[in-house]
């Protein structure tokens, strides 16, 4: 009960300061439209490719496991991850700000990398069910989205972000397990999961960490743990 009266303290607090902010109140709202209408621009776009044909890998990976699916621990290791991270970054508003446009960035990145190098799934994928992402963005029947992944590259997002240190070990045992998983249920292939924190962390250097875009505009949000 201490634990969610420090949390609400703390967002109620550091929100009350954020809006106080002129910079921050005129730049939040805006910044949100822009990265919701950049995402589901991209989810709109890869629907539209859900069915554009590419190379298939030989990963050496999936002759050490027989498929499986894991559609239930996937689900629960992403959104307890995700849900975490939430509650944690909702406490810094110029910290969220930023990692909107990383996430997108992320996100848009990814689709061009899926653009410029096509790959089809694995003949023995089993197709992951997430009853989440095929309400929100009808992304169920979509298979060739695989350079890079996004559920890793969502959960290193969160883990680069996160500003409490338990979290971030959680979130990283979770990276660690969807990654086998995935790989495991040639949902993605090997190189996927591997590269997947690569171009997180660039976005991250470039929008969180050396804050090129809002640095002339806003404070600077808080980087360290607690």
């Amino acid at each position: 009960m201490d634990l969610f009266r420090n949390w609400y303290a703390n967002v109620t607090a550091n929100w009350h300061d954020a809006f106080h902010d002129e910079s921050f109140r005129r730049y939040f709202l805006p910044n949100f439209i822009v990265c919701f209408v950049v995402h589901y621009s991209v989810v709109y776009w890869l629907n539209l490719n859900s069915n554009r044909p590419g190379l298939i890998i030989n990963d050496p990976v999936y002759n050490l496991l027989t498929p499986r699916d894991f559609s239930l621990p996937l689900f629960f290791f992403t959104y307890t991850s995700t849900v975490l991270f939430l509650f944690n970054i909702a406490q810094y508003p110029y910290l969220l700000h930023r990692g909107l446009v990383m996430f997108v960035v992320v996100f848009a990145i990814r689709a061009v990398c899926i653009h410029l190098i096509p790959l089809s799934p694995s003949p023995g994928i089993i197709p992951l069910y997430d009853p989440v992402t095929d309400a929100l963005a009808h992304e169920g029947h979509i298979m060739n989205d695989l350079f890079f992944s996004g559920h890793i590259a969502d959960l290193t997002t969160f883990y680069l972000l996160c500003r409490n240190a338990r979290v971030k070990r959680y979130i990283l045992f979770c990276m660690f397990f969807v990654a086998t998983m995935l790989v495991w249920q040639r949902v993605h292939y090997t190189i996927d999961v591997l590269m997947a924190p690569a171009f997180s962390y660039v976005c991250y250097w470039f929008f969180v960490e050396k804050d090129f875009i809002w640095r002339s505009f806003l404070k600077k949000p808080q980087l360290e743990e607690n």
